[in-house]
């Protein structure tokens, strides 16, 4: 493993906050080195310093798209969190669909969305009500849109096949014999239901214009990763990027409390909901 001196450390993690926003504190030397050396020697670089120029210098984007898988912590899971998918299947979902019956365009985002559990759970929980309903055609007024940074990550959730230890954790029984196919050790998400979902590479960093307004965002462990200073930002540009009366969801363990006047904090169950007014 080769090793990182300050100097180094400065550059490559001013170097990371810059591309991708992630926030690398003083003591964390240990994952430049464990997530970086291989690319390090890959590309033929004697140290760190020699490896941030050659990124620096990298016009085609294909180094920088590598530091940044490395640097990315794709940690997800199917129905990840029981509190927000309680309110998701029993609150959202209904509502979601009722609108979607007034012939009302519903959006739904999936900010941060990895290899695709959070989209395809949420996919999941829409198509058993809508079928229930015997309203599947209320389907085709619901768009799902996941984003991530890392294109790695994407490509497994734009290819929605998982391995048997992925399918295992958090994936209720009935929905794995209903949308899955096991094909020797991988398991298919629906190959036709997918196409429900559209991904795309997207920074966070950047402007939300493009993307619309959303009756619905996920954005789930992934601000833990930011500076206070940027999870400012990154929630003021939700909140535009909200319709009224409409919630961004956060991770368990994450508060938008000192970081954003801009939504109302209500709950449900033990579910805590950021509305905006």
């Amino acid at each position: 493993m080769i090793k990182v001196n300050q100097l180094e450390y400065t550059l490559m993690q001013t170097y990371i906050e810059d591309i991708c926003g992630i926030h690398l504190e003083k003591g964390k030397e240990y994952l430049i080195e464990s997530r970086l050396t291989d690319l390090v020697i890959e590309n033929g670089c004697a140290s760190f310093q020699a490896f941030h120029s050659k990124a620096q210098s990298d016009s085609s984007g294909k180094l920088k798209d590598r530091i940044v898988d490395a640097m990315t912590t794709n940690e997800t899971l199917f129905f990840r969190d029981n509190s927000a998918w309680e309110y998701i299947k029993e609150i959202a979902v209904p509502l979601l669909l009722d609108k979607a019956e007034k012939n009302k365009k519903v959006r739904i985002w999936s900010a941060a969305a990895s290899t695709g559990q959070e989209a395809y759970s949420l996919l999941m929980l829409l198509h058993d009500m809508a079928k229930v309903r015997g309203k599947l055609h209320l389907l085709d007024k619901i768009e799902i849109i996941g984003t991530d940074i890392s294109t790695s990550a994407l490509f497994l959730a734009i290819s929605a096949r998982y391995d048997a230890m992925t399918i295992a954790r958090g994936t209720p029984p009935d929905k794995k014999q209903t949308y899955f196919t096991q094909n020797g050790n991988v398991w298919e998400f629906d190959q036709i239901l997918k196409k429900r979902v559209t991904f795309r590479q997207f920074n966070l960093q950047n402007s939300f214009v493009s993307l619309g307004k959303f009756d619905l965002i996920l954005c789930r462990y992934v601000a833990i990763y930011f500076s206070e200073q940027f999870k400012r930002k990154l929630f003021s540009k939700m909140a535009q990027s909200l319709n009224s009366g409409c919630v961004l969801m956060l991770g368990a363990t994450e508060s938008l409390r000192g970081l954003s006047d801009d939504f109302k904090i209500r709950y449900y169950k033990d579910a805590v909901l950021n509305e905006k007014p």
